[in-house]
């Protein structure tokens, strides 16, 4: 048996009992002497360092068995933490205990850390992505969970946003999840999208079970698209670059016209994803952002979630360029045209993708109105 003190995500008790998954362990509140605990600096979690006179608040976890230790590894390995001997006080006394520390110089400290901050902002996006962390015990090495750690909370922060997201059912069924029956889950695939399968039976209008079947579905996270469109000289931007789906369909042309787009990042709201994805594509400022709608494409194979927009912006022609973030290995081509030249594209099929269509059509039913309020 061993005991772990811990201070930061740790301490929130949903986090751990989904770490443990029903392992036995008994936990009170510690104090490691000598330590501060500070965010680390432009990231979501915290880090400790040594600091004379410091106080570490935390948690020691007694009475651990080796699977519950190697749980504990298999959930913190793949965040560049080691495990060393320390001593913390606790109410009764000093007691010896194991405790994380990052590698060093691995980040740097930021503002003291706050639990409870965490918890409200971080903590069901966390749970979320612990829940398929977990999963991959005994799959993937802490070192490949690592490396697609960004997407497993890219698609928690889409699972979460979806339960947190007003549904409305007023002609359809307002039947949820729980009415389904599902036998078997399976993840044969995950890197940068995770493909699921589920065997399952729903409920058919009839009032009866459907047959189980098995259903697959990519799932990755959501994401935002935003048309500029400038009223004054009634001109748009479409970005083109190329684009791995039509060219894994065998399409002659896989480089697409599109609208400005890019997935929403944990804990940030669509609206703000559409302004920093304008700058990062296309070097370009946006103005007041008009809803579209907010979709699936594709529902019947995809878990993606849209949110489409029409944004105000001056468009000279010295805006059009090259752009895209080299990091991300992307490649893009913007052109200013005439909102005529648009719906041209789209009458020929040039336009062929749905966030395209669907914001051109937008814009052909209220551009009189955004002309008229410039």
């Amino acid at each position: 048996m061993k005991n772990l003190f811990f201070y930061g995500t740790l301490c929130h008790q949903p986090l751990l009992d989904l770490v443990l998954a029903g392992q036995s362990f008994s936990a009170r509140a510690a104090m490691l002497p000598d330590h501060v605990v500070f965010w680390a600096k432009d990231q979501i979690f915290p880090m400790i360092t040594t600091q004379p006179g410091g106080q570490a608040d935390g948690l020691l976890v007694e009475g651990l068995t080796e699977e519950a230790i190697a749980r504990l590894n298999h959930y913190e390995g793949g965040f560049a933490y080691t495990l060393a001997e320390m001593t913390v006080l606790t109410e009764t006394g000093p007691a010896e205990a194991e405790v994380y520390f990052p590698e060093d110089g691995l980040w740097t400290p930021g503002v003291p850390w706050s639990l409870a901050d965490w918890a409200k902002d971080w903590g069901d996006i966390t749970l979320e992505a612990a829940s398929e962390v977990m999963s991959y015990m005994g799959v993937l090495s802490t070192q490949e969970i690592a490396a697609r750690f960004p997407m497993i909370r890219l698609r928690a922060a889409s699972k979460v946003r979806a339960r947190n997201t007003p549904s409305p059912a007023e002609l359809r069924t307002d039947w949820g999840p729980d009415r389904l029956n599902v036998s078997k889950r399976a993840r044969p695939y995950t890197n940068f999208f995770a493909i699921e399968e589920h065997d399952l039976s729903f409920p058919r209008f009839d009032g009866t079970m459907s047959p189980e079947v098995n259903r697959a579905a990519f799932v990755g996270g959501d994401a935002v698209t935003v048309l500029p469109y400038d009223p004054i000289r009634d001109t748009v931007l479409l970005i083109e670059q190329f684009r791995i789906g039509p060219y894994m369909r065998g399409d002659l042309h896989p480089w697409i016209l599109e609208p400005i787009a890019g997935r929403i990042d944990p804990g940030e709201r669509p609206e703000v994803t559409a302004h920093r994805e304008a700058l990062e594509e296309a070097n370009l400022t946006l103005g007041a952002l008009e809803k579209v709608a907010f979709y699936y494409p594709t529902p019947g194979a995809v878990t993606e979630y849209l949110y489409s927009y029409v944004a105000i912006c001056d468009l000279p022609q010295e805006v059009a360029g090259l752009g895209g973030v080299l990091g991300e290995a992307e490649d893009i081509r913007s052109h200013i045209l005439s909102f005529e030249a648009l719906m041209d594209l789209v009458a020929s099929g040039e336009a062929d993708n749905g966030p395209l269509l669907l914001s051109a059509m937008w814009l052909s039913q209220n551009r009189d109105r955004l002309r008229h309020a410039s």
